[in-house]
Order: C-alpha cells, then structure tokens, then sequence
C-alpha cells in the first residue's frame, strides 16, 4: 500500500512452520531487493540480513522492461481489441442509450467480478470432485470432514488464524 507517497508492505509469514528468524530475513531480504530495483539503495548492498543481494542490471531496468512486456502484450493483441471496440460502437449504435450502459455495466462488472470469485469457483469444483459417499445426496463425507477440521485448526490454534 502507498500512504504519503511511501510503500508499506505487510508480510504474512508462514508460522509457526517457518521460523520467525527465516521469516525476518526474508522479509528484511525482499524490501532490500525493493530497494536496489527502485534504485533507491546502491546495489551489491547487504544490511544485517546476512542475505546479500547482487544484481548486474541497472536500477530502472525492471520497471522498463515490465513496460516493454505491457506494451508488446496490447500490440500483439492490437486486431482483438479492435474488434473489441468496433463491436461495442456497433451495438452502442443499434442498442437504446439506457440499455448500452447496463449491458456495458454488467459486462465490467462479470470482467471484474470473475477473477475476484476464481477462489469460490474453485472450491465448488473441489466440493463436486470430493470423493466418498454423498450426505443428503449434496455433500460429499470427505469434503464436510475437512471442512470441520479446517474450522477447529483455524479456531483452535491462534498461530494459524
């Protein structure tokens, strides 16, 4: 997150499976590696991590190089997005004014909305794919069984939550 023109990072660590010690240094490591790509520490730089950093590239080079990436990705896309846009002022000119902005509306909405609900999806697959006998012909014995058990960890162990 920016606040005041400054990056803040939040890091999850993985414990109590990873050390708090491995969990600093890799935190302490990734703002160090921030640092050198934003050019804002010189490189070759090590700070009390123990982990040193080397990199070989100029310090705005990544930033470029993700431009380029941008860049090449929309131009070799260049004859969809045409069409894309020639389709929307095709129905923009035959569709009443109201009834254009809702069906451009809803369509943003599910173009947003999709890969925001990819984890919900996932789970209802994992929920139908679950083997075992069926509860209520609905739930499958498996799937309910982990579901608790993930619910007692979660609720149980204050490391995990």
């Amino acid at each position: 997150m920016t606040v005041n023109d400054e990056m803040n990072f939040t890091f999850h660590p993985a414990s109590p499976i990873v050390k708090n010690e491995v969990n600093k240094k890799f935190a302490d490591a990734f703002v160090d590696l921030l640092n050198i790509v934003s050019g804002t520490v010189p490189q070759n730089s090590s700070k009390e991590t123990g982990v040193e950093v080397k990199t070989s590239f100029p310090s705005n080079l990544l930033s470029f190089v993700a431009f380029a990436y941008g860049v090449y990705g929309i131009g070799i896309h260049a004859g969809a997005w045409s069409q894309f846009f020639q389709n929307v002022s095709i129905m923009k000119e035959n569709v009443p004014t109201e009834d254009f902005w809702a069906a451009i509306n809803f369509w943003i909405f599910f173009a947003v909305g999709h890969p925001l609900l990819q984890p919900i999806l996932w789970i209802s697959d994992v929920l139908h794919g679950s083997p075992g006998p069926k509860i209520a012909e609905l739930v499958p014995l498996t799937f309910l069984l982990g579901n608790l058990g993930a619910i007692y960890i979660v609720s149980a162990f204050k490391e995990v939550s």
